[in-house]
């Protein structure tokens, strides 16, 4: 016997079956992520600690992001003997919202099957009404869109929540440790951390690490007040903070933080607030139908025509070119 079937077990272990309600165009890496720290537990434990399947609306082959034609194992019902039912989210989900799908989750709901998503797939659960009263999260790009769609929900900046019986994760490595977490509450941190150990993982990721943009994430803990300043602005994309009020609120003189941002962003402050305010404003314009003019207000432009000038000098096209090219293509989440 390992140590591992050594470990006391609970006595009553709340997740065992998971369904994975795969959606047209959704992200095979992130279900790669998630299902992989269950094989390992399996494997570990030396049991079946967990049994999984993947499903469709139909039970037909569905298309993956990267292009591959994905076979599951059988149609989504109501039937099904889940103790937890997981949505793979994709791009533009938003726009392809089944009513089918719907009835489906607020029937499992009902059923008392626990249920998450991964991605845009919380967009589903808050469409049928079920994160209402929950701490939910999702991708990056579509934190916009899910909390000005559903501002009763309560969306947190997290990697990934478990809220009761709902769970959500943004993408890629946050579904893996958002399982690494449900592994650990049903069977321990030993069985969790030797998973992890050989996931390549630096630890098991607690819920509390918030997400945050890939250029921040570069700078690790050695510029603090960098990265204060980084998260005001963020935080103050509508209404631009001055930047001599900015360094204020860090304690630095404006000229100092000038100093910080040309040597590690490479730019000035007012050049880095401007291009988080323009990627803002390019999700909105490819993830929503608002105005362009709606865009340029919420995200600190004084005119739609100054919006549109600063946009094209910066990514080479008018915004309304983003509003023509709908075509499917992989998105890059900036966490």
């Amino acid at each position: 016997m390992s140590a591992y079937q050594a470990l006391k077990q609970p006595a009553e272990v709340a997740i065992q079956s998971i369904g994975f309600l795969l959606t047209d165009n959704f992200s095979l890496i992130t279900l790669a992520a998630v299902l992989e720290p269950l094989r390992r537990a399996n494997q570990f434990s030396g049991s079946n600690l967990y049994r999984w399947r993947t499903l469709t609306m139909d039970g037909r082959p569905v298309r993956a992001n990267s292009g591959m034609l994905v076979s599951p194992d059988g149609a989504a019902t109501s039937e099904d003997d889940l103790d937890a039912l997981i949505i793979c989210g994709a791009e533009n989900i938003q726009r392809r919202c089944d009513p089918e799908q719907i009835r489906l989750l607020q029937r499992h709901a009902d059923l008392g099957t626990h249920l998450g998503s991964l991605g845009s797939g919380s967009w589903l659960l808050a469409n049928a009404g079920l994160l209402d009263g929950y701490e939910c999260c999702t991708s990056w790009e579509y934190r916009v869109d899910l909390q000005e769609a559903f501002p009763g929900i309560v969306l947190s900046t997290q990697h990934f929540v478990l809220d009761r019986d709902r769970y959500t994760a943004g993408n890629g490595s946050d579904g893996a440790d958002l399982m690494l977490q449900l592994i650990m509450r049903s069977h321990g941190p030993v069985l969790a951390e030797a998973i992890s150990e050989t996931l390549v993982l630096e630890r098991i990721r607690s819920e509390q690490v918030p997400q945050r943009l890939t250029l921040r994430q570069t700078l690790g803990g050695s510029q603090p007040k960098l990265q204060e300043a980084i998260g005001l602005m963020e935080a103050n994309l509508e209404k631009p903070i001055e930047l001599e009020k900015l360094a204020n609120f860090v304690g630095l003189s404006r000229r100092q933080l000038e100093r910080l941002f040309c040597q590690y962003m490479h730019c000035s402050p007012s050049r880095y607030y401007l291009k988080l305010r323009l990627l803002q404003a390019r999700q909105l314009l490819k993830q929503t139908a608002l105005p362009i003019s709606n865009i340029a207000v919420s995200c600190g432009f004084i005119s739609a025509q100054h919006f549109s000038k600063c946009y094209r000098e910066h990514f080479g096209s008018a915004p309304s070119g983003e509003r023509q090219d709908r075509s499917p293509r992989l998105s890059v989440a900036m966490h």
